[in-house]
């Protein structure tokens, strides 16, 4: 087995190149859903193995409640280290400067197989699904400060359209912004940011940190991907990080729930400003003065991480100890519609080391699947019930060193 990109990457160095594509043909193309057969689904993890020569796989279960999970006779091995799931599809993208992204499907058996031509970008940092159809991907503009944009269609495997923007114009203020996320909200494309200068010959990550105690929001017109404005607020810090792809999501009322850490990854980036979620009226195109939910107040710590779940509830990692920027987390039910936090018991206290939550939300609006890594550094989903605020274990992962997906296809 091949060695493969370590997806926990901490500093990832980038740059962006131009776009391309290139065909691969594949017998196996098991093509979008019929229809009108019978819907069958599985769970897909993405997951790297144990061991110095360990390699990337996709595989899948018909059943997360129980049981175990491996790559043995199951699954594709991939070299990838982002994921995005779309029109049925799981794309992975390699993280280097010619950034293949590959398709991969179920097949009419169930088989995850490689479902068409892959397409070459650049060094992807942030992506963010638009529609049913489409989705976006952002080249690292740390260093440049050029804020590269392609539409990816998700149907005809094929790059729609792309966009250049310079980044450093957006602040004003000789600082670059750089995206901290990219999200779907209503026509627009929301894409948060922090300020940062970079450090001239330093690494693409060092520089010199402006705004952490303000949010900042860019706002681009779609299909266009052209920068329109800035919202702003000064009641939290920044929402997402680099590549977390975590922090903004517009629930089924039109409303838009932004959160911020407040902290960074960091004490070197740790804002002033408490913990907290932000909200966004329907059709306003700026921040709701109205509205603050203080997480850092109503637990005694900061937010790590957060995934929305459905019906204004959302699940929210949370430091245990008051002021720590890193180490032990555990998990929240955080109501929006009632400012209400509750705590989840039946996932115990862990260690988080990732760039997002590991999630996926089924469409009942109530129930989560929650990838983590226990003391003994095994992975085990943990299905949580945001109603009651409890969760139960299921399917171990067998032999992952991480995982850094899960999600559910049709076949």
């Amino acid at each position: 087995m091949k060695k493969t990109t370590n997806f926990l990457i901490t500093g990832i160095l980038g740059m962006s190149v131009l776009l391309g594509a290139c065909s691969k043909n594949n017998s196996e193309n098991p093509g979008p859903v019929d229809p009108v057969k019978p819907v069958r689904s599985k769970y897909v993890f993405v997951y790297t193995g144990k061991g110095e020569a360990a390699a990337t796989y996709i595989v899948s279960t018909d059943d997360i409640t129980k049981g175990g999970v491996s790559s043995v006779n199951n699954g594709v091995e991939v070299d990838a280290w982002s994921f995005i799931v779309q029109n049925n599809t799981v794309f992975a993208q390699a993280y280097n400067e010619q950034g293949l992204v590959r398709p991969f499907r179920l097949n009419e058996q169930g088989k995850v197989v490689e479902a068409g031509r892959s397409v070459t970008t650049f060094r992807t940092g942030v992506s963010g699904k638009v529609g049913k159809d489409f989705w976006i991907g952002g080249g690292d503009p740390r260093s440049s400060g050029i804020g590269e944009l392609y539409r990816f269609d998700a149907v005809n495997l094929q790059i729609s359209g792309r966009s250049t923007t310079d980044l450093n114009k957006i602040t004003g203020t000789g600082f670059n912004a750089v995206w901290t996320g990219l999200f779907e909200v209503g026509n627009k494309i929301y894409l948060p940011y922090y300020k940062f200068k970079h450090t001239p010959g330093g690494r693409v990550y060092e520089g010199e940190y402006g705004s952490l105690d303000s949010t900042w929001v860019a706002v681009f017109s779609y299909p266009e991907l052209k920068y329109e404005k800035t919202i702003g607020d000064d009641r939290t810090g920044f929402i997402g990080d680099w590549s977390s792809q975590q922090g903004m999501h517009q629930i089924e009322n039109g409303d838009t729930y932004a959160w911020s850490t407040a902290m960074g990854d960091g004490e070197h980036r740790k804002s002033a400003k408490p913990s907290g979620i932000v909200r966004i009226k329907k059709g306003a195109e700026q921040f709701d003065k109205s509205y603050f939910f203080n997480i850092e107040g109503a637990t005694g710590s900061k937010i790590s991480r957060g995934e929305y779940i459905g019906n204004g509830k959302f699940l929210m990692a949370v430091y245990t100890n008051a002021g720590a920027t890193g180490g032990k987390i555990k998990m929240i039910i955080a109501d929006v519609f009632n400012n209400k936090v509750t705590p989840v018991t039946g996932v115990p206290v862990h260690e988080f080391g990732g760039f997002k939550l590991i999630v996926y939300a089924e469409q009942d609006g109530k129930t989560i699947n929650y990838v983590m890594q226990d003391d003994a550094g095994e992975y085990y989903v943990y299905i949580i019930n945001a109603d009651s605020g409890t969760a139960t274990r299921g399917v171990h992962i067998e032999g992952a060193d991480g995982v850094t997906a899960i999600s559910k296809l049709n076949y």
